[in-house]
């Protein structure tokens, strides 16, 4: 029978017995089911002693994690001078991009594009205005979702008959279902689009002090703690208000922050952990391992304070990340780390433009090992690649990565587009525990 595998060097079809699929041990890694594998690096680019080996661990040279947000894999890129926003409320008409993949205000997008007909349009819209609009399919996947995000082209260069570009988010958009789309090809569409506002957020008793006292007991604090030291007052001003005062606490955007923060920690670093709401509010939806329908009714929600009470319930509960076709567990959000400085989930992309949002994480299981290891377009400059697919139905479920000589020595690279979300009920996540 035949497989199909999604490399980041290329994708081609191959028969099981071929050439590309050597049967090698260090080829082909068969991992336990019941505890995820940290599997031997391959025999090329790893001592067999495992003396030496610890040794090397401790001499390792760290991974610069600002090296993966750079994306020096696509080549030496032309800067693009502009920083564009638009005003709140504009419709504006903008150049569309489809894509399995959705990118947040203050994160970055590569692309690449190698059919004649997407790079022609794409440079033609290029010269005129350096914004277009990163739309996705909507929770049944057969239209566009009325939400998308404006991103900014700060990179780009044309080269090879291949357009390179980097892009940033800036603002969230509303496609206006009054307009046609119009089909330029491709992933490609016209579309007129609203900018929606990010509110300014507020406390709830903003304005129900008297004007002398609102120098001497402020009411809005960007730190919770703050709001707990003066606490005192606070509740002798709420005691006007019919609720109890634990009502307005929780309207408060700092406590949410605050209670954010308390528990991200058990996933990630503190100091890789954004504290503005809005920017937290979006890094979380960016980094959490949240399934397509979860983040797209986040993508619509008006304000920071929305998207952190909903965020905050999310987080309750522990998930799975399984094969996406026959369902078998791969890991779970407690395996995550970040290798990137935007976090643990970050879009690339490969040679033939099909960008991959991909989760890192420490250990994995279930899997085989496909092909030969390879440096060419690493994501991760320094580190090998290595095919990994689901070892039940051989569906490519991301890639291994390894270095003789950085830390961590080996990682793995899994790819959304493969990947399901499982959430447990409350008791099995304690059974997890």
């Amino acid at each position: 029978y035949r497989f199909v595998f999604d490399f980041p060097y290329f994708r081609f079809r191959a028969n099981q017995n071929s050439k590309y699929f050597p049967r090698s041990p260090h080829n082909m890694s068969d991992t336990s089911d019941d505890d995820y594998s940290d599997d031997p690096l391959d025999a090329d680019i790893h001592q067999s002693n495992s003396t030496n080996e610890e040794d090397e661990q401790q001499e390792g040279e760290t991974f610069d994690t600002d090296l993966p947000t750079a994306h020096k894999y696509l080549g030496k890129l032309n800067t693009v001078s502009g920083y564009t926003i638009f005003d709140d409320g504009e419709v504006i008409e903008l150049l569309a991009i489809h894509t399995k993949t959705l990118v947040f205000p203050g994160f970055t997008l590569p692309l690449v594009m190698n059919t004649q007909l997407e790079q022609s349009t794409m440079d033609s819209f290029l010269k005129k205005c350096n914004i277009f609009v990163l739309v996705c399919a909507d929770e049944m996947g057969s239209r566009l979702y009325k939400y998308g995000v404006t991103m900014e082209v700060f990179e780009s260069v044309s080269q090879n008959d291949t357009l390179y570009l980097k892009a940033k988010g800036r603002q969230r958009c509303k496609i206006l279902p009054t307009k046609e789309i119009q089909h330029l090809g491709g992933r490609l569409q016209k579309v007129t689009v609203k900018i929606l506002a990010e509110p300014a957020f507020t406390s709830p008793i903003a304005c129900t002090q008297l004007l002398s006292l609102c120098s001497r007991r402020p009411h809005l604090f960007a730190n919770y703690k703050d709001l707990l030291r003066s606490y005192k007052y606070r509740r002798y001003h709420l005691a006007q208000f019919p609720c109890a005062s634990w009502v307005y606490d929780r309207n408060e955007v700092s406590f949410y922050v605050e209670h954010m923060l308390k528990q991200l920690v058990r996933f990630y670093l503190k100091e890789n952990i954004p504290l503005d709401p809005v920017t937290l509010s979006y890094w979380f939806i960016q980094n959490f391992q949240l399934c397509h329908e979860e983040r797209l009714h986040l993508m619509k929600l008006d304000s920071a304070l929305e998207r952190l009470k909903v965020e905050l319930r999310l987080l309750e509960r522990e998930r799975l990340l399984c094969c996406i076709l026959c369902k078998t567990e791969i890991t779970r959000q407690s395996q995550v780390f970040a290798m990137s400085k935007d976090g643990v989930q970050s879009n690339y992309c490969n040679p033939g433009g099909h960008v991959y949002e991909t989760v890192t994480v420490v250990k994995a299981k279930n899997f085989n090992l496909v092909g030969n290891p390879s440096k060419e377009f690493s994501w991760f400059p320094g580190y090998w690649w290595t095919i990994m697919q689901c070892r039940l139905c051989q569906g490519h479920i991301g890639w291994r990565f390894s270095s003789n000589h950085l830390q961590p020595r080996t990682f793995y690279g899994l790819a959304k587009s493969g990947l399901e979300i499982r959430i447990l009920a409350k008791n099995q996540s304690n059974e997890l525990d």
